[in-house]
């Protein structure tokens, strides 16, 4: 019995979390690492943290280093210059420079999809693959049919638990407490500009440019009741871009990550399975 104790010990020493700090002029960039072997990035939505990847650390960090972050302007990463999500893709950039991590597999969901193209583009040769969750990154395509939001997304508001279009319609009802723990993460030092959807989706990527930089392999992957960002938005992205593959995901909305974890998980470890990493 005491073997049995001590070697579960040892294996829960393996994983530890390793915070850091990257200072980048006045802006304090928190991440955290975790796990060891080829790096996976993982880049939040708007209405997200580091901690909305709570669900996929300790799925992937048996094989893989982790590394999570605050965007500028979330969790325990606040703006003081207000650049917000012009400074994503370059704040990146520094992070991975600073981890001294030459190539990686990036996650991008929603906002964190405009991430990691705009990173892609600059260094197509540092990004092994990408996994682009709900989001069309910034790549449009004359033949989408998108409505940009009339109204930014209330990231710091208080609105009705269940409320938000980030799931599936009847996520609340089904999965209460879940709802409510992503209204939770969703509030933690949350601090984005008012006008942060707004800004978001006014940044366009060239496509010329895209369809020349990025042939890595590209996952992109919907939930099929995606309010926010429609299925047929990202079955155009993935017809766009040189090397893609399409998966939606029934009965999730748009939050694959934390609705359905298991086939997320799933999704993204069969990818990288095929593409060799």
């Amino acid at each position: 019995m005491a073997v049995k104790e001590s070697a579960r010990r040892r294996i829960a020493m393996e994983y530890r979390i390793t915070p850091g700090r990257l200072e980048i002029g006045k802006f304090s960039l928190y991440y955290e690492r975790v796990g060891a072997g080829a790096p996976i990035i993982f880049l939040h939505g708007l209405g997200g943290n580091h901690l909305s990847w709570w669900q996929q650390v300790p799925y992937f960090m048996r094989s893989f280093e982790c590394v999570i972050v605050d965007q500028r302007g979330f969790g325990l990463s606040p703006d003081p210059d207000n650049l917000f999500n012009r400074a994503h893709s370059s704040d990146l950039a520094t992070l991975l420079d600073h981890l001294k991590i030459d190539k990686a597999v990036l996650i991008g969901q929603s906002m964190g999809g405009w991430t990691i193209v705009g990173y892609a583009l600059e260094h197509p040769e540092r990004v092994a693959a990408m996994v682009m969750a709900d989001t069309p990154g910034g790549i449009f395509t004359p033949d989408m049919k998108f409505e940009a939001p009339r109204a930014p997304l209330a990231v710091d508001a208080s609105p009705p638990i269940g409320s938000l279009p980030t799931y599936a319609a009847d996520y609340f009802t089904k999965h209460p407490e879940m709802a409510f723990l992503y209204d939770e993460v969703r509030t933690l030092g949350a601090r984005p500009p008012a006008d942060a959807g707004i800004r978001i989706i006014s940044l366009r990527y060239d496509l010329a440019a895209v369809k020349q930089r990025l042939t890595m392999p590209i996952l992109c992957m919907v939930g099929e009741e995606d309010t926010l960002i429609k299925p047929d938005v990202v079955k155009a992205l993935a017809a766009a871009l040189p090397n893609s593959r399409m998966r939606t995901v029934p009965g999730s909305g748009h939050s694959i990550y934390f609705e359905n974890a298991a086939v997320f998980n799933q999704l993204v470890r069969d990818f990288l399975v095929e593409v060799g990493y």
